[in-house]
């Protein structure tokens, strides 16, 4: 099949989940046979195996320059496509049978965990648009049933991927206790609360146990690493070498990274939240606590080995079903169903 992929960004500039999810998608659907083109504002991405196409930003500034994804994406020619899939930015497009929208979150759940009332107000507004999105002609794709709960038209639940011939458990781990974090600090993702855990709580029992963070922000403390942005390849590393990935989130839409965390054969320590809720059974494949807990959970598995490998061949286990290859093919399986016949 002919299939046109929309996103804003690849990660050639720009890794973050979407950008991820998408480069991963479209690496897997041209590996089943099929032709993906995706039109983005990134360059392409070395060595990526689906055509890119660069678009040109409307000149705008401020808040305007938020509407020129649409805007672009609205002045595309696709009729020579079969499928054209969107993952965003599709409010200004009239809807089509060949129509895919792909919703990895919901911006209701992002308003509600703003951090400020501009961020708010932002995130109230392109909830709208998710809505005009939904009332378009086509086939409505969510990452969780957390994004279908706010989005009730949405009909179809595909999850994100993680490509586990790169994701997968290699070398040893670290000689000392050792707890992984991706993301900042006073936002949703609750940096800050680990970091006084790690200060408080880990520390005090295991004054050897490192915390390395991930992410743009500085940070520093005693036996705290800050490793900034990481390539794929140093990241995977980091995921392996730790004892522990932890992501402490207050809304996570889905959250890859504790399925790449579990693919690497390291143990994941959640609070509770959408994405963790999904993904993490407490106990079975990987421990599910409130913020106030956290510590004492930490502190547990730093302790009990035994516990730390058990769930984590659990956690392997329950990745496989998330290959890139296996979510490839359920879209796949979405396209044929678009192409022999008119929406119902």
């Amino acid at each position: 099949m002919n299939i046109a992929f929309f996103s804003k960004h690849l990660p050639s500039n720009e890794p973050n989940g979407v950008s991820v999810q998408v480069h991963r998608l479209a690496q897997a659907l041209v590996a089943r046979g099929h032709a993906v083109t995706v039109y983005t504002f990134s360059p392409p991405v070395d060595g990526a195996s689906y055509r890119c196409v660069t678009l040109q930003r409307h000149p705008a500034s401020g808040l305007f320059r938020k509407f020129s994804p649409a805007l672009a994406f609205r002045a595309v020619d696709t009729s020579a496509f079969d499928i054209v899939h969107f993952h965003g930015d599709d409010y200004l497009r009239g809807g089509s049978r060949c129509r895919v929208r792909t919703f990895y979150g919901s911006a209701f759940r992002e308003a509600l965990h703003a951090g400020s009332i501009g961020r708010f107000a932002y995130q109230s507004l392109f909830y709208l648009f998710e809505w005009i999105s939904c009332l378009r002609r086509g086939r409505l794709v969510a990452i969780s049933p957390d994004t279908k709960r706010y989005l009730p038209m949405v009909r179809h639940f595909i999850p994100c991927c993680v490509p586990l011939d790169c994701y997968c458990p290699q070398g040893e781990k670290s000689s000392r206790p050792s707890i992984l974090f991706l993301g900042d600090f006073n936002s949703r993702k609750r940096g800050a609360l680990l970091l006084d855990v790690f200060s408080s709580t880990i520390l005090p029992a295991h004054p050897d146990c490192t915390l390395t963070v991930v992410g743009p922000v500085p940070c520093s403390g005693r036996n705290i690493i800050h490793a900034g942005r990481l390539d794929e390849k140093r990241l995977i590393e980091a995921y392996r070498r730790s004892w522990i990935f932890c992501m402490p989130s207050s809304y996570e839409g889905f959250g890859v990274p504790m399925l790449e965390a579990m693919a690497c054969g390291t143990v994941v320590a959640a609070t509770h939240n959408p994405g963790s809720d999904t993904l993490l059974r407490n106990g079975e494949n990987g421990v599910l606590c409130t913020p106030a807990a956290l510590g004492a959970e930490l502190l547990r598995l730093i302790a009990h080995s035994e516990e730390r490998r058990s769930l984590a061949s659990a956690g392997l286990r329950f990745v496989a079903s998330y290959d890139s290859g296996c979510i490839a093919q359920r879209y796949e399986e979405l396209y044929r169903k678009i192409a022999s016949g008119p929406l119902p």
